[in-house]
């Protein structure tokens, strides 16, 4: 397996255990039924391996055999880069730490819709961050491979686990 399809993998099953994790929770409630006030670091501990090892991955990918980008591009990278950490570092402000890592299924932090900042032009920010992100590696790397993980992101995040994460966001608060 290369190491592009082993970081999409990994990538996948990262996105799917977070989501299935959320999911189940606003469902059932089975992890705090089971678990307490516990049950948001039971998640955490059982996402936090695969995002590891995903951004691990994800790191190394301009070590290995890449689909060449004209050299060109390599300082528009750099500043979609500046403009994605911008986006993040605004919408972790708005958010906090607790709902950026769902702490408000959990019973951990606010949940309230935010609806300030970037939140009014995007739906799901963190995530428009993470596809601006990827877009900026691929040309500063000047690897397109990296585009390969702007789509599969905007599939995973954007569209699953995003519409999972705003469903409990818009129940809880409005």
């Amino acid at each position: 397996m290369t190491h592009l399809l082993r970081t999409m993998a990994v990538f996948a099953l990262a996105a799917g255990i977070n989501t299935g994790s959320v999911a189940l929770q606003l469902r059932t409630g089975f992890l705090t039924r089971r678990y307490g006030n516990k049950a948001w670091y039971l998640h955490l501990a059982i996402v936090a391996p695969g995002w590891l090892v995903f951004l691990y991955l994800v790191s190394d990918l301009g070590r290995h055999r890449g689909w060449p980008l004209p050299q060109q591009l390599r300082p528009a990278g750099i500043l979609i880069l500046g403009l994605s950490c911008a986006l993040w570092l605004w919408t972790f402000a708005l958010l906090g730490p607790e709902r950026t890592a769902n702490g408000n299924i959990f019973g951990h932090g606010p949940t309230e819709p935010v609806d300030e900042g970037p939140f009014r032009y995007l739906q799901n920010p963190m995530y428009d961050s993470y596809l601006l992100a990827f877009v900026g590696l691929a040309l500063w790397k000047a690897n397109a491979q990296y585009l390969l993980l702007v789509l599969e992101s905007y599939v995973l995040l954007n569209l699953v686990e995003g519409s999972v994460e705003n469903r409990a966001i818009q129940s809880e608060g409005r």
